[in-house]
């Protein structure tokens, strides 16, 4: 029997690509919501984390990925939106898949750190001071639902705030790398692959773990994959600001499990666009 997934947020960075990889994987029914009808997926289910209740989510599904976040350059615009966003509803989402027998997947993210230590463990306390670490930290609902805790970069359908899509509107200039900022995330493409790998392994456990790229890099490092992996001729300009160390290490043995390569590999796996 084919297992089914629902994809809530499939028209963001994330859950446009976990959509994707899960469309593509024929051993899934995959399902996904939608909050805007310009970017509606071909098989999606209207849902507005804002306004709707938890209620309206079908309970007919193994697996839920949550992808609904509201990221940094977002986040000051609505404060109380983001709250609801980032903190209510993963609590409320958790709680209703366990009464449904719905095993949850949630991102959680490495900003509830305020960078100043670096090589974070999942029992680490949280000393972010901005108001999007806060929130997501607010929203880590563990005891019902696997929480993986990680940084992503990845292509956009709309918006284009990333870091990738910055780097991509500078093709062709010189711009900053910093060289005093540290980073083991994720793509979004193998954020799918470890969700898709959870399941297929039967990793899945309530909880709270880190996982992270096989080796740290600077964000100039991460800039220069860009500029190769997509051609963008910028010249990178080394810089040393204040240093922000957000990379992430594990006490548990799930990230070990799932062989994540390392940040330049990922990059290079991308699709060129």
């Amino acid at each position: 029997m084919k297992t089914r997934v629902l994809v809530l947020g499939a028209t963001g960075m994330l859950g446009s690509a976990v959509l994707d990889h899960f469309q593509n994987n024929h051993d899934f029914i995959t399902t996904s919501t939608y909050r805007t009808e310009s970017n509606k997926p071909s098989c999606g289910l209207y849902f507005d984390a804002l306004t709707d209740s938890v209620e309206m989510i079908p309970k007919n599904f193994d697996y839920i990925i949550n992808c609904i976040g509201i990221i940094t350059p977002l986040i000051d615009k609505n404060p109380i939106v983001s709250i609801k966003i980032n903190s209510v509803f993963p609590l409320e989402l958790a709680e209703y898949c366990s009464n449904n027998n719905i095993k949850l997947i949630h991102i959680t993210t490495d900003c509830v750190y305020s960078g100043n230590d670096g090589k974070y463990i999942e029992t680490d306390p949280h000393d972010a001071l901005d108001f999007y670490g806060k929130s997501k930290s607010l929203g880590e609902c563990s005891s019902n639902a696997m929480v993986l805790r990680t940084s992503i970069v990845g292509e956009e359908i709309h918006n284009f705030i990333s870091l990738l899509s910055w780097a991509k509107s500078q093709a062709g200039k010189k711009i900053d790398g910093y060289e005093t900022h540290l980073w083991n995330g994720l793509t979004t493409d193998w954020y799918a692959k470890v969700c898709e790998n959870i399941i297929y392994q039967d990793l899945y456990e309530n909880g709270l773990f880190h996982i992270f790229a096989a080796d740290d890099v600077s964000k100039y490092q991460l800039l220069q994959y860009f500029n190769h992996k997509f051609s963008l001729n910028l010249e990178i300009n080394q810089t040393f600001p204040q240093k922000i160390d957000r990379t992430l290490r594990t006490t548990k043995s799930l990230c070990s499990k799932l062989n994540i390569p390392s940040v330049q590999q990922m990059v290079n796996a991308m699709n060129k666009e």
